[in-house]
């Protein structure tokens, strides 16, 4: 705008020092619809410049003042989005303080928003927090129509689901996650819960070994609920014989795994079957004491447990002070009626380890050899361990 006015300006001075040196203004005549106008070229070229130097200040004024109305809406439309914002980090804050009311407010007045779902999320979360599951359930169903915050809003849903007992649901909403989602150990972790609570055992079963490395250290817990699941059932509709069977048709390679191995010598136990249980565990349970079979030895009823006691005495030859050990071979030899063996070893778990199920054993050991006076004194020590039982289970 500068560069054209000085333009003009300097126009006008090359037609003035034009007429000056040549000293002739010449001479304009216009005649136009009634009106006439005479003028030298002087003038005229001064009246024209003095025309578009107007025309053109007028356009800047224009488009300055539109420059200036543009802007206070867009400043109008800043000044809404910040108070949003606002609302929202506000909101966030009052969930981290624990002031769920709050924070239920400020969401609540952004509800409408768009802020990818997030939002919507925390507002769920302030719901679940106000003891109102079917406001949380609601939005969560709204947060799964945002990319950014579906997969999360339907993890949600289906933990809502597994709470309520409603795997069939659970498993409905994680069937339609997409194919990477479905592989994160979140996922996996959840379908496993879901299969448990439906009931449906063997296709637990069948999908686990290709989830192993996804659950990591569940994967024991899983697999052995899936097989004593599953070999309940065989033995409730088939019955033990066949549960056997079952379980010898099986590959070698899948009968190594321990939690297998847990889950049918519990089965086996389960069905009064406590003498192919002490083969069982003696056939899969040599080399060393595993935290899932060894157990499963306090729950044998037998009255010669020879193989069970020889296979316990001989890793105590090994490890001496192993509190468990000591514990199952006490346990064991009590319900065998070796009275003898179950004091003694009962009497050195409690030196070392001090439990609680170990005490009230020996109480009532000592109760049944009419020793009144030890067991009041061993009943009134196990009082003074009031969380060593739940410890221990």
């Amino acid at each position: 705008m500068i560069r054209i006015l000085m333009v003009f300006v300097a126009l006008l001075i090359l037609v003035l020092i034009g007429s000056l040196i040549f000293d002739d203004k010449g001479y304009v005549f216009i005649d136009f619809a009634g009106y006439v106008v005479e003028m030298n070229v002087f003038s005229m070229a001064i009246m024209t410049i003095l025309v578009i130097v107007g025309l053109l200040l007028f356009s800047w004024l224009v488009k300055k003042l539109i420059m200036i109305i543009s802007g206070s809406k867009n400043w109008l439309g800043n000044w809404g989005t910040r108070k949003k914002k606002r609302a929202f980090t506000n909101g966030l804050i009052a969930l981290a303080e624990q002031d769920y009311l709050e924070a239920r407010k400020q969401l609540a007045s952004i509800e409408q928003e768009d802020f990818d779902g997030l939002n919507l999320l925390a507002a769920a979360e302030a719901e679940l927090q106000l003891q109102n599951p079917e406001g949380a359930q609601e939005y969560w169903r709204l947060a799964t129509s945002y990319p950014k915050s579906a997969f999360a809003a339907k993890l949600c849903l289906v933990r809502d689901h597994l709470q309520n007992q409603q795997p069939m649901k659970a498993l409905e909403i994680l069937d339609d996650v997409n194919d990477k989602q479905k592989r994160q150990k979140s996922v996996l972790t959840l379908r496993a819960q879901a299969l448990v609570q439906a009931g449906k055992w063997q296709e637990l079963k069948d999908r686990l070994p290709s989830w192993k490395k996804a659950l990591g250290e569940h994967y024991e817990h899983y697999m052995q609920l899936a097989s004593s699941g599953n070999f309940a059932e065989i033995a409730s509709k088939e019955g033990a014989n066949q549960l056997k069977e079952n379980w010898h048709a099986l590959p070698k390679s899948t009968r190594r795994d321990p939690a297998l191995q847990a889950a049918y010598v519990k089965q086996l136990i389960d069905q009064g079957m406590h003498i192919d249980a002490e083969a069982a565990l003696g056939e899969y349970h040599k080399n060393k004491p595993h935290p899932m079979l060894l157990p499963l030895y306090k729950e044998l009823r037998l009255s010669h447990p020879t193989t069970a006691l020889k296979q316990l005495e001989q890793w105590l030859k090994v490890d001496d002070m192993n509190v468990e050990l000591l514990s199952t071979l006490g346990t064991l030899a009590y319900h065998a009626n070796d009275l003898s063996l179950a004091e003694k070893a009962l009497s050195k778990a409690i030196k070392l380890g001090n439990r609680q199920q170990d005490i009230l054993l020996l109480a009532k050991i000592k109760e049944s050899q009419q020793d009144d006076q030890q067991a009041l004194a061993l009943y009134k020590q196990s009082l003074a361990q009031p969380n060593a039982l739940s410890k221990a289970e």
